[in-house]
């Protein structure tokens, strides 16, 4: 008599079988108050640093760091655990690691240091604690030398500009590729800011690496396409350039 042969379950049982055991793991996950991708440190010592400093409690983050754990561990994702406040609006958490030792200089994966990271932000009070701790205006990012200024100006977060311009932040800053705060702010089409950039002393001839001045970017655009107001930017910028002797490189 021949043996019954085994048969394989379908393909299709096959794939429904592992869609049940994710969708079952992954309601386990979420009775628990996790996700599977949730960012979570592993390092038990900086997991209670976190918690102390969520709480308000200085004293037992200070005892947590005296005994090993470290003020500036990162999460899965590379966030410091300063960063890590600010992201999530835990002002609490954020002054507690701060006075308790935390380097805001210290880049995330990405480079920015937690001054880059408040000068992003609406909530104006981390940026301005932080230059109250003396943390550098210009502190570069450690991956493309961007000062907290370039991301301010990314966010279009007029208050968090004046704040840094008022701190003594330099207009004249580069990035890792020679590119200026005038190159940024045409890049992007932060007209207005061209313009006040130039009025507080930016070099209007400065090249990037490319070796272009910041007007190719500025002038790219047709007028036809510019608001009211970028228009009116434009025609300041180039009376500017020209009072001064400075080539307009405006093809249109």
């Amino acid at each position: 008599m021949m043996a019954a042969a085994s048969i394989a379950p379908p393909a299709r049982w096959r794939t429904v079988a592992c869609t049940l055991l994710v969708l079952v793991a992954g309601s386990a996950c979420a009775r628990q108050g996790t996700s599977m991708t949730q960012d979570q440190s592993t390092d038990p010592s900086a997991a209670a640093l976190a918690r102390a400093a969520s709480a308000g409690d200085g004293a037992d983050a200070r005892r947590l760091i005296a005994d090993g754990a470290n003020p500036n561990a990162t999460d899965a994702n590379g966030s410091p655990l300063l960063q890590g406040a600010i992201l999530r609006g835990d002002r609490r958490a954020f002054q507690t690691l701060l006075d308790a030792g935390a380097d805001p200089t210290a880049g995330a994966a990405n480079g920015n240091t937690a001054l880059h990271l408040a000068a992003m932000q609406s909530d104006d009070s981390y940026l301005k604690a932080l230059l109250a701790k003396g943390v550098p205006v210009d502190t570069p990012n450690t991956r493309n030398r961007e000062t907290p200024l370039f991301n301010a100006l990314e966010a279009r977060n007029d208050a968090n500009i004046r704040l840094l311009l008022d701190a003594g932040a330099a207009v004249d800053a580069t990035d890792a590729f020679g590119a200026t705060l005038l190159h940024k702010a045409a890049r992007i089409n932060a007209t207005a800011w061209v313009v006040r950039f130039l009025e507080a002393g930016a070099d209007p001839t400065a090249k990037d690496r490319t070796g272009n001045t910041f007007q190719p970017s500025f002038f790219r655009a047709r007028d036809a396409v510019l608001s009211a107001d970028s228009r009116r930017d434009r025609e300041t910028v180039r009376e500017w350039l020209v009072a001064r002797r400075i080539p307009v490189e405006d093809k249109h």
